[in-house]
């Protein structure tokens, strides 16, 4: 049976053909984690050979992405030059089906990939040739540096329109579009496959050396280097087409908290769609271009008359004037919960991912709420979540978040809690501000201004997207944006690179950095493991293990890793896999998709000594955490659309996921 490091390697392994197995022969191990085998992914159109020449073709165009073990690799000057051949197999017990070029492989040391951040509010990431160049710019002062990176940029927009010519030795190789790639509609993969940790301005950054592979369609080989591919680095330079936001349209879905003291807000933000519709009806092709929806929640169905956890009030998303006849029957409860505290989490996740979304529609939610959420340690927490993994689920579904918190008197802990959840949840992509919004309790008329100045921006978003144009900023710049206009402003921005169809930079190997070269506070790289569902399924097993052994730990007061051995099927059947480990990084469950990598897993570094050290709020923070994940999980496996398949003809159980570096465990 193939061991657990290759069942939660980075793509599922699928064996193409039979091979020549020879127990006696081991992969080749990375020099840096010598316990790690060398892994390479294929390029697309990649061939197979039956030996280190190109007499017998085995296989023609291999799956893209395609993991394989090494066995032999190049050396010398073919390794320098990047020329050669590799001797691969399907896994790590001596497997071997023939060999590849070097041009068609990629080494991918880490197992991780890294995608674009929001690009409103930054530069795009430059793509240079070798590392001496990027490492030169990073390493000048800080005036100096914006001074040559800004020249860098003029450049590039000069021979965008065929203004200036690029040497051949410019040194940036390729750039980022400045359209919003949609990860799920255009799949990209910038895999790392060399990483050094670097100091920007005072800051923690990552030098990267990534490949750039886009998989699929006739320019899968063809480079994006943008000394030679006009095509490429005009498209690049585009910042689209205005005229298609003529076809924007938006679904707007409040989610709102119905429990007893919530009466006078549910009736003003009725009040509020009542305006916004007598605008609406004074241009018919503004209302058909707006939805509208509405979740409510009250608490686990612990005290009797609660009547509902959460509801959806439509079921179908609706126009204006149905919703407003639909949100007459939206009443707050006669009884009381029973505590402060509400199951935001539960109304908010259901809205995230049961709304029934119009295609092509910017999603918008706006959660009103006067009480936080319950926290992970409380049983009435339904949805299993907390205000980070919600967040990335919605940020994953492209869905941008107002809230508006109710602060009532005499709750300043409560209300510290719920500042803390509602910002997190609303701190949308593209933004460096939380589109929360506070007001004090029993003042519906600061209640209603919140609730009219983001409806009226939503409409006013829509009207200028029907003249051709964006919604305009209130001049002060982004410091200055309330929270809604810039929100927008980036929401559109996602719609719009989602509706371009922005292409990706393709075959090719450059340097970058993870922060933005001009101003290192923005991200411009976030960092994702690519899983399948078999891995995701693999994890979520890990995952599940370690939650029952930590918490019976807790009632039978025994080490953590004795817990583990008697709920582990894995552990139980090699006793010393934790018996001779220090931690559970080096037991072996954990695999070795998170070994060598240039992000740290707080749950690789479990111990008994560490566990024991904790007192139980830290041990229940600790599984808590873990369990939301694992909500995570479950919620991404079941969704279709954070699946993609790679290759043509793949079998929907290899699709495979970008899970986002906050997920992991």
């Amino acid at each position: 049976m193939q061991k657990l490091g290759a069942c939660l390697a980075l793509l599922l392994m699928l064996c193409l053909m039979p091979g020549e197995v020879s127990a006696s022969r081991s992969p080749v191990v990375l020099e840096e984690v010598p316990t790690l085998p060398l892994r390479i992914l294929t390029r697309p159109m990649a061939t197979l050979y039956k030996d280190a020449s190109e007499e017998t073709v085995v296989k023609s165009n291999l799956p893209t992405f395609h993991p394989y073990f090494v066995y032999t690799k190049p050396g010398g000057e073919a390794r320098g030059a990047g020329s050669g051949w590799y001797e691969i197999g399907t896994d790590d017990s001596g497997t071997v089906i023939g060999w590849l070029k070097a041009s068609d492989v990629f080494e991918w040391k880490q197992t991780m990939c890294v995608y674009y951040t929001h690009p409103q509010g930054r530069k795009p990431v430059l793509m240079f040739e070798y590392e001496d160049q990027i490492d030169g710019i990073v390493k000048e002062a800080p005036a100096t540096r914006t001074a040559s990176v800004t020249q860098l940029y003029s450049d590039i927009d000069q021979a965008a329109t065929g203004g200036k010519v690029l040497p051949d030795d410019f040194p940036v190789l390729s750039v980022e579009p400045k359209m919003a790639i949609d990860k799920m509609e255009q799949f990209y993969l910038l895999p790392i496959l060399e990483h050094k940790a670097i100091q920007l301005d005072g800051r923690e950054a990552r030098l990267l050396n990534i490949a750039a592979v886009v998989a699929g369609g006739e320019k899968t080989r063809e480079s994006s280097d943008i000394r030679a591919n006009s095509d490429y680095i005009q498209a690049a330079a585009s910042e689209g087409d205005s005229s298609s936001l003529q076809d924007l349209k938006v679904d707007f879905v409040w989610v709102i908290d119905t429990t007893r003291s919530m009466g006078p807000y549910i009736d003003a933000t009725r009040k509020t769609v009542e305006q916004a519709s007598k605008q609406m009806a004074e241009t018919p092709e503004l209302a058909k271009r707006i939805a509208f929806g509405l979740w409510a929640f009250r608490d686990t169905d612990h005290v009797s008359g609660l009547e509902y956890n959460t509801r959806n009030f439509t079921p179908k998303l609706m126009p204006v004037a149905s919703f407003l006849e639909t949100s007459k029957g939206v009443k707050e409860t006669a009884v009381d919960s029973g505590g402060f505290d509400e199951n935001v989490f539960a109304g908010m996740d259901d809205a995230v991912r049961q709304t029934a979304w119009r295609d092509g529609a910017i999603r918008i939610l706006c959660l009103v709420g006067d009480a936080p959420g319950h926290e992970l340690n409380n049983p009435r927490n339904s949805a299993g979540l907390d205000a980070q993994t919600l967040r990335s689920l919605a940020t994953d579904a492209n869905v941008t978040i107002f809230s508006i918190h109710i602060v009532s008197p005499n709750t300043n802990a409560q209300n510290r809690v719920a500042r803390r959840q509602f910002s997190t949840m609303s701190t949308n992509p593209g933004t460096d501000k939380a589109s929360y919004f506070d007001v004090p309790a029993k003042d519906t008329t600061a209640f209603s201004a919140v609730t009219d100045k983001i409806t009226n921006s939503i409409l006013q978003m829509v009207s200028s997207g029907l003249k051709g144009s964006m919604l305009a900023d209130d001049g002060t710049g982004d410091k200055g944006d309330d929270g809604v206009g810039n929100a927008l402003r980036a929401a559109t921005v996602t719609w719009l690179g989602s509706q371009s169809k922005a292409a990706p930079p393709r075959d090719i190997e450059a340097w970058v950095t993870d922060k933005d070269l001009t101003e290192p506070t923005i991200q411009s790289l976030e960092v994702r493991l690519l899983l399948s569902k078999q891995q995701l399924d693999s994890l979520s097993v890990l995952l599940s293990d370690v939650i029952e052994a930590g918490r019976t730990s807790q009632m039978n007061n025994e080490d953590f890793f004795a817990s583990l051995q008697a709920t582990s099927a894995m552990a139980s059947r090699d006793p010393d896999m934790l018996a001779s480990s220090k931690n559970l990084g080096e037991s072996g469950m954990m695999g070795s998709f998170l070994s060598g990598l240039p992000y740290h897993s707080q749950l690789m570094d479990m111990s008994n000594e560490l566990w024991a050290s904790w007192g139980p709020d830290e041990q229940d923070q600790f599984v808590n955490n873990l369990d939301a994940k694992l909500r995570a999980y479950s919620a991404i496996h079941d969704d279709p659309a954070r699946w993609v398949t790679i290759n043509k003809g793949d079998d929907p159980s290899d699709a495979m996921t970008p899970l986002s570096l906050e997920l992991l465990p």
